[in-house]
């Protein structure tokens, strides 16, 4: 998928997130920060890819990883869940469970995209096995468009019915 898809993704879930698994009224800064640390989660998987959004302004983090993993093997697999959730258990600082919690899902559906795609994912990295949906599409295709636009308007639905319900 492509870096926007992934950016309305992590947002999409994080609005879902928030509308069904966050039971504490957020304010502004916290909403910022919450959906920011969703944003970047969405697309700190591909930081194993040098052309991507991340890897081009990780360049030297980004080459490494790929030269040493390759694409979508430990970035895209429960390995480096469990590894992000580790690294931001030991933030303690203002709004640190906001920033976990935002983080971890932005990755979440990142992984969930790419394993809609051709290529999918090695989500039990370092385990070779390739894992995709049983209906996959190209990157950058009129099938991703069509998935970015549902993420669009779940979206919308989702902050519609925060707002009015």
């Amino acid at each position: 998928m492509e870096g926007k898809t992934h950016a309305i993704g992590g947002i999409c879930l994080g609005i879902a997130s928030q509308s069904y698994y966050i039971t504490q009224s957020l304010d502004a800064p916290e909403i910022m920060v919450y959906y920011g640390a969703c944003l970047l989660g969405s697309l700190l998987p591909d930081i194993c890819h040098p052309g991507s959004w991340t890897g081009r302004r990780a360049k030297v983090l980004s080459k490494g990883i790929s030269r040493f993993f390759g694409h979508r093997t430990i970035t895209h697999s429960i390995l480096f869940v469990v590894l992000i959730y580790w690294l931001t258990s030991t933030f303690t600082f203002q709004y640190d469970e906001l920033i976990q919690t935002g983080l971890l899902i932005g990755i979440v559906s990142h992984l969930i995209l790419d394993a809609m795609t051709v290529r999918g994912i090695q989500l039990f990295y370092p385990i070779t096995l390739r894992v995709r949906f049983p209906v996959y599409m190209k990157t950058a295709s009129k099938a991703e468009g069509i998935i970015s636009s549902i993420l669009v308007v779940s979206a919308i639905f989702l902050i519609y019915k925060q707002l009015f319900a």
